[in-house]
């Protein structure tokens, strides 16, 4: 063994001696710091199945393991039992994250917003005319692996940095739902979103919102003032494909629509309520009915509109519940060694305080989106199927857009029961 790893042995182990000498006096304590200590059921105690463990390892392993490696697996596992946004990053990787975040660098080069679903990673959202897009990625594609690497190995983060890249450069994926079919995409330029607007029958007003990053609010604002111009009656929000985002550009856009009334909330430790995004009516822009269309691509700052809309009893949310949560917080602790913990500190919640991480927003007329139904492996698949490999997706022949038809009837039908009680 050698010397780095027979000192990190005898430091656990003269821990946990120590522990097991003054425990019974600690639990005695009045002191929260020392009675935290002694709690059997809190983290001090795990010391002592770490030691068993990498003692275990150091002495009954085939072959002389490396120390440094499976302490970078350790640290790495802890925090993939937290959630899909909190990480273990290597000292190059802080140094790559404090660099971004001063310098408020977008790295974005393929035009993807990916999730976690199952452990490996998933493609929430493609944006039109990237890299992406061009390269035949698709809503609903599970990667396998990206270049050689593994994505059921590596935590959200580690799949980003691995995506991400200089322009002109390659990366190449490996799609599970395509019969391990390989895509390579050349990084580039992704191109700006617009916001989508038409008048559709029934003199309905339709916006199709993209991903709601920094100033997409005031382009959602003209959007909302010409379908008035136009002559709507009543407006759909449409926010499929909207994933990732801005939060604070959520919370402009549903004050779009409210007078008054909680927008948001961000929750801390012990569920206490950190902040609380409340309408404002000099924001609010109409009153014409409104109907909200979301489904499994629909994350982050967009859930706090479809959310907020849906609570405060403004509009219907028509389509399928949201699954990959990203409205939260995170937070940088460096380690004495340069690597840091990239750790959640808040996470966000509708008006009636359901998080969006672990709730997701569920709509109050369901619909489920037929391009990208669910089917049961097949024979080849059914290995991968019991091994914990994600359901996979399809995207069947074009079908009618039933999200936006149902939409469309509930404005219309809200309009003639109004003009029926009138």
């Amino acid at each position: 063994m050698s010397i780095r790893g027979k000192l990190t042995l005898v430091t656990l182990s003269a821990f946990i001696a120590l522990y097991s000498i003054v425990g019974g006096m600690l639990s005695k304590s009045n002191n929260p710091f020392f009675r935290a200590i002694a709690n059997p059921g809190g983290p001090y105690p795990q010391l002592r199945i770490f030691e068993e463990v990498v003692k275990h390892i150091v002495q009954d392993y085939v072959e002389k393991p490396d120390l440094e490696k499976v302490r970078v697996g350790a640290l790495r596992g802890l925090t993939e039992g937290l959630d899909p946004y909190s990480a273990y990053l290597l000292p190059q990787q802080v140094k790559q994250y404090q660099s971004n975040k001063a310098n408020k660098v977008m790295t974005d080069t393929t035009g993807m917003v990916i999730g976690q679903y199952s452990g490996f990673a998933y493609v929430i959202a493609v944006i039109p005319g990237s890299p992406a897009e061009k390269a035949g990625v698709k809503i609903g594609d599970v990667i396998e692996y990206v270049d050689t690497h593994a994505t059921r190995d590596l935590d959200l983060y580690d799949v980003k940095s691995l995506l991400s890249g200089a322009p002109g450069s390659a990366v190449e994926l490996t799609l599970i739902n395509r019969k391990s079919e390989k895509i390579k995409i050349v990084r580039g330029k992704v191109p700006p979103i617009p916001t989508e607007t038409r008048l559709l029958e029934s003199q309905i007003g339709y916006i199709k919102v993209p991903i709601l990053s920094k100033g997409q609010s005031e382009a959602v604002e003209s959007a909302i003032k010409d379908v008035i111009k136009k002559g709507a009656k009543s407006i759909v929000i449409d926010l499929r494909g909207s994933a990732g985002g801005d939060l604070d550009e959520g919370v402009k856009v549903a004050d779009f629509f409210l007078k008054s009334g909680v927008i948001a909330k961000s929750i801390g430790r012990k569920d206490n309520v950190l902040a609380t995004y409340e309408a404002k009516a000099e924001n609010d822009l109409t009153e014409l009915p409104v109907a909200v269309i979301i489904d499994r691509t629909t994350a982050g700052a967009s859930e706090i509109v479809a959310a907020s809309i849906m609570e405060n009893q403004r509009g219907e949310v028509v389509g399928e519940r949201t699954l990959f949560g990203m409205g939260s917080e995170q937070e940088l602790f460096p380690l004495d060694d340069g690597s840091a913990l990239l750790l959640t500190v808040a996470r966000y919640a509708a008006p009636s305080g359901k998080i969006f991480m672990t709730d997701g927003v569920t709509p109050n007329v369901e619909v489920k989106r037929a391009d990208l139904a669910e089917v049961g492996p097949s024979d080849e698949g059914k290995q991968q199927q019991s091994d914990g490999a994600p359901p996979v997706v399809v995207a069947p022949k074009p079908a009618d857009d039933l999200m936006l038809k149902k939409a469309i009837e509930v404005l219309t039908s809200g309009a003639k029961a109004k003009r029926r009680a009138a």
